[in-house]
């Protein structure tokens, strides 16, 4: 018997475990790569979430008078309530014009939530560690959202963002 008639097929059998291998190896690429584009986009929203609660901060400090009166904590209630209905309508423009302290903190929070769409069903909260929030006071600014994952049905996950700030 010839030695070389005994290994037909053994090429092959080689070759199909190779395969196996490298199939198993695109798989988990495909995999670190779906797990990738989820963290970037996370991140992405934590970097607008913070974009929105500094912008907040800053554009309180412009307007402490309506700050002081908590015209910026009771907006952001109502508008984190009904987001939807909240948006539909919008107060007066106080770009080019001269605004109370009031309309431009119901300006404010109106851009704040309705034309920055960063967020999956944002919520923005402001609070403040006494009332009136007088000079000294601390601020509360939260801003939470749902994670991508939440959205599609995986987990309940609801980020959160909060940053504090003295008046």
């Amino acid at each position: 018997m010839n030695r070389q008639e005994n290994i037909h097929g053994v090429a092959l059998i080689e070759v199909l475990i190779s395969l196996l291998i490298f199939s198993l190896g695109v798989l988990g690429l495909v995999g670190l790569q779906g797990e990738a584009i989820r963290i970037t986009h996370d991140s992405s929203q934590r970097s607008h979430a913070t974009w929105l609660a500094h912008e907040a901060t800053e554009r309180m400090k412009v307007n402490p008078e309506a700050v002081e009166s908590g015209i910026y904590q009771s907006q952001s209630t109502t508008a984190s309530a009904d987001i939807v209905t909240y948006c539909s309508s919008s107060p007066a423009s106080c770009i080019g014009s001269s605004c109370s302290p009031t309309n431009m903190a119901l300006y404010d929070v109106h851009d704040l939530m309705c034309e920055s769409t960063g967020l999956i069903n944002q919520q923005l909260s402001i609070a403040c560690s006494a009332s009136p929030c007088t000079t000294g006071s601390i601020l509360e600014i939260t801003v939470s959202w749902d994670s991508r994952a939440a959205v599609a049905g995986l987990f309940a996950n609801r980020q959160q963002l909060r940053i504090r700030a003295r008046r």
